[in-house]
């Protein structure tokens, strides 16, 4: 059984909370995902600090982009 949470929007990415449960509800794994506007998954990672960077990469990417001609 599977547990989602959206922690949190920055730019055009979603961070989710993955918590795979146990029978009893307990929490046995968690995971980070980092999902686009149309809710692609684009990483998944085994720690907050990784999707953090990644989401932080990924809107300076944009903002470049943005930018160049």
């Amino acid at each position: 059984m599977q547990n989602r949470k959206t922690l949190t929007s920055r730019s055009v990415f979603t961070l989710v909370q993955i918590d795979i449960l146990a029978n009893g509800g307990n929490v046995i794994r968690t995971s980070y995902e980092v999902a686009e506007p149309n809710e692609d998954v684009v990483g998944r990672f085994g720690s907050l600090t990784e999707a953090e960077n990644f989401i932080t990469l990924l809107s300076n990417l944009n903002q470049q982009s943005l930018v160049s001609p």
